[in-house]
């Protein structure tokens, strides 16, 4: 049988405002592109051959393929704005296709649009339909003379803002131990760190005012059977994490969102300190703690493998030569940091943390790293910039959402590729040029961010192949501090 992925028809302009990408079959969606994860549901069920459609020309090779077959041949069609939410229900369905009595509908027609399994002339005459209107009318008669599968395998259409932000949640990736639930204009978060989800729900009542324009208001805190959860208004608003890796920032809007988060910094709470005890306060929350993690990291088995790794091929060497050289330039940075005053943070502003419109420049953190008082939530204040500007400078949620390769150079060394080269030239340059404006010492910050690439390493062991990658950003972050690159 014919497997046919229809990705032909441009996502609606709503939609690419929003993804940044012209198709859907482009959008990513945990670490694979949409027309991939369909591919592989389908080329695993052996009877299929996969054929995807992306423009008229690939469409008009598919109709003359298709003249060319049996009348008897069937061929089932998804389009792209169609997507299966239950894949393992997609794959039975797939599986008893072979002895489908005849055409067949599923899910039922959503709009103009349908999941169908056709006789090869039908199809031919669907596939020379262009026109929304005459595909409709189309439908309705292979509705009528079709038997009607129901939808388990939970079709959803993409081409609905609402439907598609709801599908995506979650598509950047996020740590093992939290879950999210939407149920209509509510997302409730929920994890089995009981003490974590306080804090996060607490967090936004405790900050001043000022901040509070910033924050996604929480409400509804729950504990039940070992677990903890609280709600949040669910926005049709995308984090900046899905914005980035599918490249859909231009230069205006990255200064909206540039303009968002440093007026974010100046709204946050201050506390006068004294340099001595902001510099106490960055050895003990940037520099013990990165120790901790890795002295962690090293009691797994993935961290021992991946010091042999580091150790054998690595640019810096294993585990403990790099701790030895980021200790050095991030006690380097801690001495010439002049800060003197404390900051209420947030404590994690990575980009899938930020919701961010890029048209009207709406701007909302979410998930804290929690405080139930205020005097809890007093942090060295370069601390969300190290945040921000492992994002944009480090390219981390590239490879938090397995968007590179980590292969072997022509000298035995292991080199980092992320996909599109990852964050822009221009976009690191805005962010540079920020920085200089509000008087930062880019090197502090970049070393800070370097403690935290390290410090992040036993936090994501349910997926090691990321190890390397986060390592080898820390690589060359100290290559940059050291002069080594430009």
């Amino acid at each position: 049988m014919l497997f046919v992925y229809d990705d032909s028809d441009p996502a609606p302009a709503a939609i690419r405002e929003i993804i940044g990408v012209e198709r859907f079959g482009a959008v990513l969606k945990r670490k694979q592109r949409l027309a991939d994860m369909v591919e592989r549901a389908v080329t695993k069920e052996r009877q299929f051959d996969f054929v995807r459609i992306s423009d008229a020309a690939s469409r008009e090779a598919l109709a003359d393929r298709l003249a060319r077959r049996r009348d008897d041949d069937r061929v089932i069609r998804l389009p792209s704005s169609l997507i299966p939410a239950d894949l393992d229900m997609f794959a039975r369905t797939l599986r008893k296709l072979p002895y489908a009595p005849g055409p067949a509908m599923f899910g039922g027609r959503f709009d103009d649009e349908a999941v169908t399994l056709l006789t090869r002339v039908d199809t031919i005459t669907l596939l020379n339909i262009r026109e929304p209107r005459q595909r409709h009318s189309f439908l309705d008669g292979v509705a009528e003379t079709s038997l009607a599968v129901d939808n388990a395998m939970k079709l959803l259409d993409l081409r609905s803002v609402s439907s598609f932000l709801g599908y995506m949640i979650g598509a950047t990736e996020v740590r093992f131990f939290n879950a999210g639930h939407v149920s209509g204009d509510v997302f409730r978060k929920s994890s089995t760190d009981i003490a974590k989800m306080r804090g996060e729900h607490a967090f936004f009542h405790v900050v001043p005012d000022a901040m509070k324009r910033f924050m996604l208001p929480t409400f509804d805190y729950r504990e039940d059977g070992g677990r903890a959860s609280y709600a949040m208004e669910n926005l049709s608003v995308p984090d900046a994490a899905l914005q980035i890796v599918h490249h859909s920032f231009d230069e205006a809007s990255f200064g909206r969102l540039l303009d968002r988060f440093f007026e974010f910094l100046d709204a946050r709470g201050r506390q006068e300190s004294g340099a001595d005890q902001v510099r106490a306060v960055a050895r003990d929350t940037i520099l013990a703690k990165m120790h901790g993690r890795l002295d962690q990291l090293l009691t797994t088995d993935a961290g021992r493998r991946l010091d042999a790794l580091l150790a054998s091929s690595g640019p810096r060497g294993g585990i403990a030569d790099m701790r030895r050289q980021a200790s050095a330039l991030i006690e380097r940075a801690i001495a010439t940091d002049r800060s003197t005053t404390l900051a209420v943070g947030h404590g994690d502003p990575c980009l899938s943390n930020i919701l961010f419109s890029r048209n009207i420049g709406l701007f909302r953190l979410i998930d804290p790293r929690g405080a139930i008082s205020l005097d809890e939530a007093w942090m060295h204040p370069l601390y969300d910039l190290a945040k921000f500007s492992h994002s944009i400078m480090g390219g981390y949620d590239f490879v938090n959402n397995g968007l590179f390769e980590c292969r072997v150079g022509d000298d035995l060394r292991l080199v980092l590729e992320l996909d599109g080269q990852g964050p822009p030239g221009w976009m690191k340059k805005a962010l540079a040029d920020r920085l200089a404006a509000a008087g930062h010492d880019q090197a502090i910050i970049r070393a800070y961010e370097l403690s935290l690439f390290l410090s992040m390493l036993p936090l994501h062991l349910d997926t090691p192949r990321k190890l390397p990658g986060f390592c080898l950003i820390a690589c060359a972050i100290m290559d940059e501090l050291e002069g080594k690159s430009a």
